[in-house]
């Protein structure tokens, strides 16, 4: 028969697990690095650390607080395999935050600060989705947005950008999604200088051969 602490540590450990995987579900569904079980992981594991370090160690006298800290230095690594640098910029810096942020929420849960843990999920998805729309228009403004239907073939994208930058225009955002096909749907938004005009750009890019179909978003 399951005692008191028992059912505490199995609710802790749970809400661990929907915590993990609800902001998980947002990296999963973004295509990042780390997703659904990577998030998952991170909070049960900082969870269960938490638990062990309260109910084990500290019921034998040691200090519960220096368990858990080592929690908060250690996830570092694992955010670090996230981070790539991708030509002039730098790729997965949110996630690897996201990972670190996950872990405080382990932590708050593992400590029965269900509150602060409830709070910390609202708010990280607050970050994740909203602020990321935010962003999202702030680097899309006064651009042209287009979608161009690629060829799932390798450098089809980088022809695709090669012709872009042969007319001087500058691709300020892109968003990437594969099929179930051979094809690639690429969201473009482009910032068009004064000299070339938006339908000349359609037209040089509906010529490529990579390339079957260009519309305007």
């Amino acid at each position: 028969m399951l005692t008191s602490e028992s059912l505490e540590i199995f609710i802790r450990l749970l809400y661990a697990f929907a915590a993990g995987g609800i902001i998980g579900y947002q990296r999963e569904k973004a295509e990042k690095p780390a997703g659904l079980r990577t998030h998952i992981l991170v909070c049960l594991g900082s969870t269960l650390i938490t638990i062990v370090s309260i109910f084990a160690f500290g019921k034998m006298g040691a200090d519960p607080s220096r368990i858990t800290a080592q929690i908060v230095s250690g996830v570092g690594f694992l955010g670090a395999g996230t981070i790539f640098r991708y030509g002039p910029s730098v790729k997965g810096l949110t996630t690897a935050a996201s990972l670190w942020a996950v872990c405080g929420v382990g932590i708050a849960i593992g400590a029965g600060v269900y509150f602060a843990a409830f709070l910390g999920v609202v708010f990280i998805l607050l970050v994740l989705v909203l602020l990321e729309l935010f962003e999202q228009r702030m680097r899309t403004k006064n651009t042209s947005p287009i979608r161009v239907l690629l060829t799932d073939v390798p450098g089809s994208f980088g022809r695709l950008g090669e012709a872009l930058g042969k007319m001087g225009v500058n691709i300020k955002n892109v968003k990437i999604m594969k099929d179930q096909g051979l094809f690639i749907h690429c969201d473009l938004w482009l910032e068009i200088p004064s000299t070339q005009k938006l339908q000349n750009v359609l037209m040089v890019l509906g010529e490529l051969d990579v390339v079957k179909g260009v519309e305007l978003e």
